[in-house]
């Protein structure tokens, strides 16, 4: 199977995504920019080149434009949300063969760039196919597990959203009561409850949470800045599914939460 060029902005989010598609094919990450990704895509004979369109700069842009323009010979998948897919309709120079909406299953991700790879290496992909583009295909497969986040510190909600939204939906909150407000309408597969809040922390919003029937088995993983050992302990007494500290990383946190699903 032909090795693929993986490219994007030069994120912990991309890097930790690079490292996860590196255990299931030949891959490498090079960051957006037209002639070093030229430059390895000829030495080392890459067969496909993937681009995540999440968060890029404008720099960033101008780049995948010059790339898309002046490479005619290896074919592109790119991914990204439905809006940042259909800035790229039209663009027939280039030889897109899919757009991948994210978030996905990782899994399923994986199956369809492995499918494509086949199919070229078989050379069964006709002409037509090679500019699906003109008719603005989108490839949406199964639907990425829900992350529900709850934090008042706004910060902490946009780092962890725009880390979290290529592999999986997710929602956010600012306070324990509209969490539980939220879980009315909606049901999440997992949670992430800021352990110290205003009014309604951690531990009153999981027991309003444990309290109802409807929801009291969804997931829960506590998030905190603080790391007692009291305070753990009182913690685990409520029986979350994890208990994290935010000073750990984005990068271990999607690793506890790949590892929980």
């Amino acid at each position: 199977m032909g090795k693929v060029l993986f490219t994007g902005n030069r994120s912990e989010a991309n890097e930790h995504l690079n490292e996860k598609l590196q255990e299931k094919i030949d891959c490498i990450f090079v960051e957006l920019k037209e002639q070093r990704i030229l430059e390895t895509a000829e030495k080392e004979k890459v067969t496909l080149i993937v681009v995540h369109l999440t968060a890029l700069s404008s720099e960033e842009r101008v780049e995948l434009a010059r790339l898309l323009h002046d490479t005619d010979k290896i074919p592109f998948i790119l991914t990204g949300s439905r809006d940042e897919l259909h800035k790229y309709f039209g663009r027939t120079e280039a030889r897109i063969l899919r757009f991948i909406r994210t978030p996905l299953l990782f899994s399923a991700f994986v199956a369809e760039i492995k499918r494509i790879l086949t199919r070229l290496e078989e050379r069964e992909i006709a002409e037509s196919e090679l500019y699906e583009i003109e008719s603005k295909v989108i490839v949406e497969k199964e639907q990425p597990k829900h992350i529900l986040i709850v934090d008042d510190d706004p910060v902490v909600l946009r780092t962890m959203s725009n880390v979290l939204r290529g592999l999986f939906r997710v929602s956010v909150v600012k306070t324990g009561n509209a969490a539980v407000s939220f879980l009315a309408n909606e049901r999440p597969d997992l949670i992430l409850l800021d352990y110290q809040m205003p009014l309604c922390d951690g531990p009153q919003t999981l027991g309003a949470i444990r309290s109802q029937e409807a929801y009291k088995d969804i997931p829960v993983f506590f998030l905190t800045d603080v790391n007692d050992a009291a305070m753990v302990k009182d913690a685990l007494t409520l029986n979350p599914q994890d208990y994290i500290l935010k000073s750990a990383g984005v990068r271990h946190l999607l690793q506890k939460i790949e590892a929980f699903f």
